[in-house]
């Protein structure tokens, strides 16, 4: 299985994820730094498949700054303002989550694509 198709089964798995998170949390605020967890733990196992083993927790936060990962967590606390919505900012909220969870997935998986090349 190559790297590519490794990463990409992380990354759906962490976009279920935060969905099902999303969908469970109906307190606003309640589901940020869960998601922000989410993510970055998502961004730590994609360069230890790129990267290797010795892969640390430093070298992930410095590519999650260098992705946009602060710009992603502020979409987060967006998200937030949907839960004030019965039902449909609910629904909305989780798909929305779900969406930019995968976009940066997709996002990391080029980064280290791009170092290799």
């Amino acid at each position: 299985m190559s790297n590519r198709s490794r990463a990409e089964t992380w990354v759906n798995g962490y976009a279920v994820a935060g969905t099902g998170l999303v969908v469970a949390a109906v307190v606003p605020g309640a589901t940020s730094a869960a998601l922000i967890t989410i993510e970055a733990t998502m961004c730590y196992q994609i360069g230890k498949i790129y990267r290797g083993d010795d892969y640390e927790w430093g070298e992930a936060v410095a590519a999650a700054g260098v992705v946009g990962l602060a710009a992603i967590a502020g979409k987060i606390v967006a998200l937030e303002a949907l839960t004030l919505i019965p039902w449909a900012g609910w629904a909305a909220k989780a798909a929305i989550a779900g969406g930019i969870i995968k976009g940066l997935g997709q996002v990391v998986i080029a980064h280290y694509e791009k170092a290799e090349g």
